[in-house]
């Protein structure tokens, strides 16, 4: 027996609205996430700017520094590795948890402003790859000494420009 319901017109937008947000949420692909909801591999990054220059830090567990490439190229900071399996592949194993994923990674910045490729300082210590990239000095902010009216000298600091 059919039953009867009195017409709603919402009741089908709402339906329709669920089905999309349905079809969003599964297809939606988060960055470091594979069409197979794996993992994919990605070494974790902070970064940020000071007036003189720009701090990267990368979290790089089991790569050796000698493994590691880092290349800038114009306002470019690329970083690549080989993140190591700690299971080797022959063993046979039931996993509980795993959120470590081995394999190639590649993580890249684009800088606001120019990077002086020549000055860029990179050490490697316990895991952490950290960068230290100084903004060229024709981009930093410039101190500009004011003249009152009297004659007296202000100074007038420029803060970070974006």
């Amino acid at each position: 027996m059919a039953t009867l319901l009195p017409f709603d017109p919402f009741r089908e937008a709402l339906s329709l609205r669920k089905a999309i947000d349905q079809l969003f949420e599964q297809s939606f692909v988060r960055t470091g996430w594979s069409l197979a909801g794996r993992q994919s591999p990605s070494a974790l990054l902070d970064a940020y700017e000071t007036e003189q220059g720009y701090r990267v830090r990368f979290l790089v567990p089991g790569v050796k520094p000698e493994d590691l490439d880092v290349s800038i190229q114009q306002n470019t900071l690329t970083v690549k590795g080989q993140l190591p399996a700690f299971v080797g592949s022959d063993e046979q194993v039931r996993w509980l948890a795993q959120e470590i994923t081995p394999g190639h990674f590649e993580r890249s910045i684009i800088f606001p402003k120019p990077i002086d490729a020549d000055q860029v300082e990179c050490t490697y210590e316990h895991g952490v790859l950290t960068l230290w990239l100084p903004i060229r000095e024709e981009s930093r902010p410039k101190h500009i000494s004011v003249r009152s009216g009297s004659g007296q000298p202000l100074t007038v600091e420029s803060s970070l420009a974006r």
